[in-house]
């Protein structure tokens, strides 16, 4: 089956309906504002919201706060909701992470409170002449969802170790959303090669006329966390018992959804609504089981690639001055 753009938006409506989300309120005193986007990355969240497992933890705490998740589309827009306070905790990719970090160190001092995803994507190809990025021709064009996107970083740390150059492929890339991403790479010759998602990886992977060219894992440092959440100093230090609150809920949720697939799975496409099959919804979730943790990994690697790209003045000393108490006294990278 060849998925046309019409199809594939009907693959995850929460995912095609994101960027007409509406401007939240702002956040009001003893209330915790959660802003995340939509997809697989942000699994743990729903479960956590789909068990009480936020209230639950904030009464344990006796924070005195409740949390609300809202949606709204891309990175940019989330730190601009942490600034303006309409977001108190807000999940981002380790890259916005790091340049809002700088950014904002005289003032808004924002930062990392945890890590949510650890963030695998699977590379497509639809050309068999294309059997890894090596194989990439300079003619080739790439999907990703934008050329600050984790997908375009992973681009450029496999072009910098199979090639020398990070920016090979810069001019090649194409800033698709996923369904318009999947439609062209299983209907024409628009793009040749799709850095995917879960759940479009998993229905890529049902298509005969895509392969699988890699893996972030193949060009990620070990264990890379590309999910995190990030918070302003001053909401961390008025509520050290909403983090630590909001922290263990995630962990919870992390630890239950692999032991719980199937609960999982309806807690998820309740949440997001999608049209594939029962039987696919709980394999998307097995496939993804594991992908969730709030141990922030690679942020100094992260941050060394990036200066050498020039997104970064400097690099921070260590990984636990770029994230607040209390993770940045427990493990991490």
């Amino acid at each position: 089956m060849r998925f046309t753009r019409r199809q594939s938006l009907g693959l995850l409506a929460g995912a095609a309906a994101a960027p007409f989300m509406p401007h939240v309120a702002r956040a009001q005193a003893g209330k915790a504002v959660i802003g995340i986007q939509f997809g697989l990355p942000y699994l743990n969240f729903i479960v956590a919201e789909g068990l009480g497992l936020f209230q639950k933890h904030a009464e344990e705490q006796g924070a005195g706060i409740d949390f609300e998740i809202t949606r709204i589309s891309g990175p940019t827009a989330l730190t601009e909701g942490l600034l303006s306070g309409n977001v108190n905790i807000a999940a981002l990719g380790m890259q916005p992470l790091l340049i809002g970090w700088e950014k904002t160190l005289s003032n808004y001092k924002m930062g990392g409170i945890s890590g949510y995803w650890k963030g695998t994507y699977t590379i497509y190809a639809n050309d068999p002449a294309i059997q890894s990025i090596a194989d990439i021709r300079p003619t080739d064009k790439i999907a990703v969802p934008g050329p600050t996107s984790s997908q375009a970083v992973i681009l450029r740390r496999a072009a910098h170790k199979i090639f020398g150059d990070a920016n090979r492929f810069d001019q090649q890339m194409v800033a698709l959303p996923h369904p318009d991403a999947v439609a062209a790479l299983s209907t024409g010759n628009t793009v040749q090669v799709y850095f995917a998602t879960s759940p479009f990886a998993e229905i890529l992977g049902r298509e005969s006329s895509v392969h699988v060219i890699g893996s972030s894992v193949d060009y990620n440092p070990k264990d890379m966390t590309n999910g995190v959440t990030a918070a302003l100093s001053d909401f961390v230090t008025n509520n050290p018992l909403a983090v630590k609150a909001f922290l263990a809920a995630l962990d919870e949720a992390n630890a239950f959804i692999p032991e719980n697939v199937e609960k999982t799975a309806e807690l998820y496409f309740a949440a997001e609504p999608s049209k594939v099959d029962d039987e696919q919804k709980v394999e998307i979730i097995r496939n993804n089981a594991h992908e969730y943790t709030t141990i922030p990994n690679g942020v100094v690697e992260t941050a060394t690639f990036m200066k050498s790209l020039g997104q970064l003045k400097e690099v921070p000393g260590s990984w636990q001055e770029v994230f607040f108490p209390p993770v940045n006294e427990g493990p991490g990278s």
